[in-house]
């Protein structure tokens, strides 16, 4: 006897991808009766806890009635197969006959780039602080070292005083007029030391080289708006910049780096492990993969100077829609806004523009 079997082949054609379904019945156990064919996307959110989702994509019904019945299915241009580290997004066809059930894993993925990509996220996303503090003590603006030797400075003057005091007055002064004059003297200096402190950490940290990121006039942060970024977004790395050279900059570095944000929403228990407690809903993110999309170095940028003026340079953000995986179906309202769906899974890009010279932490 014949079993029935089902295949999927994905072919392309001048109007693009295209799903092609080849069902053979067991006509003798199904011949005459009714199938049902479903095309099906599904995101599974890898969590003890997930709140998965899946949308219909086709469904369609047919008369049994011959050994081969070949079913065509136009593949949308957002329809893929994804598994990463936080959710998997598969398309499934399933044919029901009866008590039987065909199903096979239908796979359209997009045509990917040559651009690498890297699994090391923190290599590429936050690249290793290489700075060196003896250096930033350099790069402190001179009005700011003028600071803090004064406030350093005084910390030594007070405790040399505090110190020549013990010497001359613990054998001379009475008990109580000795503690008072410790106490106005060691007061002033341990404020001023904990000031002197605070000042020069604030001071040390890598310094403000000048350069402001913002985001270009036209796009929007809103979920809602159309001014987004997308395949033909023709924009400067210069329009993503601003500000001046805060000093002599020699040898930085401008990278702008792209990722996946994965979505998926689960449950996690909240309040204690008593009558109080109960499963709430959180929607959680993780940036996955990357790709650098821009990275050029100036070796001299002379203080005063204007950041944009050195990196008139196109960003080209095609491969973040050809390497990177684009928003799925199931993160949307499906085709045409149809599908009633909330936007709490699938696929989303991080954006991230850094600042790197060979001497500071990178901005």
């Amino acid at each position: 006897m014949n079993q029935a079997s089902l295949e999927i082949e994905v072919e392309k054609t001048a109007e693009g991808r295209r799903a092609l379904i080849r069902f053979r019945p067991d006509l003798k156990r199904h011949g005459g009766q009714r199938a049902d064919v479903k095309l099906v996307l599904f995101c599974k959110v890898d969590h003890s806890n997930p709140i998965n989702k899946k949308v219909e994509l086709l469904s369609e019904s047919f008369k049994v009635s011959k050994p081969l019945h070949t079913l065509r299915y136009k593949c949308p241009r957002r329809l893929f197969t994804y598994e990463g580290n936080w959710i998997r997004l598969y398309a499934r066809v399933s044919i029901l006959i009866g008590d039987d059930h065909l199903s096979k894993k239908f796979e359209a993925p997009l045509e990917l780039g040559n651009i690498h990509l890297s699994e090391d996220i923190d290599e590429t996303i936050n690249p290793p602080d290489e700075q060196v503090l003896v250096k930033n003590l350099f790069m402190i603006p001179a009005e700011r070292k003028s600071v803090l030797l004064a406030l350093w400075g005084g910390c030594l003057v007070f405790l040399f005083l505090t110190e020549r005091f013990i010497r001359s007055s613990l054998l001379t002064m009475s008990r109580e007029v000795f503690e008072l004059g410790l106490i106005f003297l060691l007061g002033p200096a341990c404020g001023l030391l904990y000031f002197a402190w605070k000042k020069t950490k604030a001071y040390w940290k890598a310094p403000d080289l000048g350069l402001h990121f913002n985001i270009p006039e036209g796009l929007s942060r809103g979920s809602r708006s159309k001014a987004k970024i997308n395949r033909q977004s023709r924009l400067l790395v210069s329009d993503w910049i601003s500000g001046k050279a805060a000093m002599d900059l020699d040898g930085v570095r401008l990278r702008v780096v792209a990722g996946n944000i994965e979505r998926g929403p689960c449950h996690e228990l909240e309040g204690s492990m008593t009558s109080d407690a109960k499963l709430v809903k959180k929607d959680v993110s993780v940036v996955t993969r990357a790709m650098v999309l821009y990275d050029k170095t100036i070796e001299r940028l002379p203080a005063g100077t204007e950041f944009a003026e050195y990196f008139r340079d196109p960003l080209d953000f095609e491969p973040v829609f050809t390497d990177l995986y684009p928003p799925d179906l199931v993160a949307t309202r499906g085709f045409g806004g149809r599908l009633s769906l909330s936007s709490t899974h699938g696929l989303g890009y991080y954006l991230e523009f850094q600042l790197l010279h060979p001497d500071v932490a990178v901005l």
